[in-house]
């Protein structure tokens, strides 16, 4: 699926899930659509957690704003975060503990 396609689709859901009154089996009829036609190495993070929380979000109001402000920013700008990036050095020092832990397993 398209990011256009995808921006849509997920602007329909943030639009019955935000009303005053949210129908929460229109959101779940809405998300049951569209999972099954997205592709998990072109679909940004936060869309699969925001489409596998929508239960947690009935209950947690707080962590639902924090879910539809990341989604709402995806939807309307096209950014997303895509998560904190390991620097280089953390993984060449996380081999090396390795090395050394196996060494040290073999002396």
């Amino acid at each position: 699926m398209e990011l256009d396609e995808l921006r849509r689709r997920l602007k329909i859901i943030l639009a019955a899930e935000e009303r005053e009154l949210p129908d929460w089996s229109e959101v779940e009829r809405l998300i049951r659509e569209l999972q099954p036609q997205l592709h998990i190495d072109a679909t940004p993070e936060i869309v699969y957690h925001y489409l596998d929380d929508a239960d947690i979000r009935v209950r947690d109001y707080a962590y639902a704003l924090r879910q539809r402000r990341k989604v709402r920013r995806f939807v309307d700008h096209g950014d997303y975060d895509v998560g904190t990036p390991i620097p280089r050095w953390g993984c060449a020092l996380a081999i090396l503990l390795a090395v050394g832990f196996i060494v040290w397993l073999t002396i």
